[in-house]
Order: C-alpha cells, then structure tokens, then sequence
C-alpha cells in the first residue's frame, strides 16, 4: 500500500497539450490496496476498482494509478513529474498511518464533464462524426448518445497519444472504449 520507489521509464511529448509531457513511471511495489481511500480522500478521483486504476486530476496534470505504475500526463517537465511521485509517496505514507480511520470508496468517482473529453478529442471539428463541433461530440459522449469510433481522426497516428489518455480516462468511468481499451 505504501509506495517506497519508483524509476521513470518513458517520457514522450503530451498529445493532449504538445507543450506538456506524458511519462510512465514503473512502481517498485504494488499499491492497488491504496486506491479505495485515496478516492476516499480526494473525491476528484474516478476509480475502476475491479481493473485497479484511478484517475484523478492534480494540478493541471491527469494521473493514472495503475497496481504497478503510473502515467502522469500534462506535466510541464521530468521534474514536475517527480514532483507528483514525491506526492504520491507522501500521500500513501499518510493513508498507511490513517488507514483505520478512513473508510475506503469502491465506488466509480466524479462523473467526467465535457469539457474534460473535449481537450483530449482532435478538436478540428470535421462534423464526420455528425455533430456541429468536437465539444458537441463531447457531450454526445458522455450522454452515451455516440461511441468514441464515431471520432475518425482520434483513431489516425496523429492521435494515438490523446487516444490513449481519453481511453485511461473513460474506461474507469465505465464507458465504451473500443479500439482505446478493451
């Protein structure tokens, strides 16, 4: 439950914001168990807990918990990726001591809103997938009303990285993600 070490094993340019980076950070333990009371304590959290992952937002930055990893997307730099891990330490520090105080949430989080769809979409709004605009699609999403495949540019190269950050965020959220996560 405590994480102890980590090691950063990948750094690319953040699709979702070309001027942020994206990292995968490789966990030197297992901290799943920790899940359930940091969506406890956070409340901004949306938590797949059959899967293991939480997502949450932290400063700008989306973060994705895996069991053994971790993916920090919209960091400006290696070093404000540290900076989340050092917090991340500290906080599973705090929840191994306040453990039996806490009461752990299984439940799915926040529900997501457009706005946090539609800065991951192309947002060229190319109407291919019926709507107006990519904030239009967003909302179209989220409603259940479109699948994400309607959203043909997300699936070319050109967006393989928002691709995959909107997939880490819909699928714990409980949506359809076919061809990002299955």
């Amino acid at each position: 439950m405590v994480l102890r070490g980590y090691r950063i094993t990948h750094i690319s340019p953040c699709l979702a914001d070309p001027n942020k980076i994206r990292a995968v950070v490789e966990l030197d333990e297992e901290i799943r168990e920790a899940f359930p009371y940091i969506n406890s304590l956070l409340k901004s959290c949306t938590y797949d807990h059959p899967d293991g992952i939480l997502s949450l937002k932290k400063d700008g930055k989306m973060i994705t918990l895996y069991p053994r990893k971790v993916t920090v997307a919209k960091a400006a730099n290696e070093n404000e990726v540290r900076e989340t891990m050092e917090w991340l330490k500290k906080l599973t520090r705090e929840l191994f001591i306040k453990k039996g105080q806490i009461k752990p949430d299984y439940s799915s989080g926040v529900k997501l809103e457009a706005p946090d769809i539609y800065e991951l979409l192309p947002g060229i709004n190319c109407k291919v997938c019926d709507e107006p605009t990519c904030l239009a699609f967003a909302e179209k999403l989220l409603s259940k009303e479109r699948n994400i495949v309607r959203c043909v540019p997300l699936f070319t190269p050109d967006y393989k990285g928002k691709r995959q950050v909107l997939g880490d965020l819909l699928w714990p959220a409980g949506y359809a993600v076919p061809g990002i996560r299955e």
